[in-house]
């Protein structure tokens, strides 16, 4: 693996990183090295990662996570936990927490 080693006045590196101050007034070695690549998802792979972390029982956890510790919420939890929300409910719900 190819590194790139500068040496440098640590002030030019001022606006890059957060030099500590009494390495400003010095010089200082830079090493720059190439990263391993990571593999990059497909916007799909991505979809379904998000999907099986946020089920709708991991949802219902967080609410009564969330009443428990008493927050307050602007529709009807119990309804949500329950599963008897009706489906107007649930758009308004979701169109409220949309423009929010």
């Amino acid at each position: 693996m190819e590194a790139l080693v500068k040496i440098m006045e640590a002030e030019e590196l001022v606006p890059i990183f957060d030099i500590p101050s009494e390495m400003r007034n010095s010089r200082v070695e830079v090493t720059i090295r190439p990263m391993e690549q990571e593999k990059r998802k497909t916007t799909a792979e991505k979809i379904k990662e998000f999907r099986e972390k946020y089920t709708h029982e991991a949802f219902i956890e967080h609410l009564k996570q969330k009443v428990s510790e008493g927050f307050q919420f602007s529709f009807d939890v119990q309804k949500v936990i329950d599963g008897t929300e009706t489906e107007e409910e649930r758009e308004a719900r979701y169109k409220s927490h949309k423009r929010t």
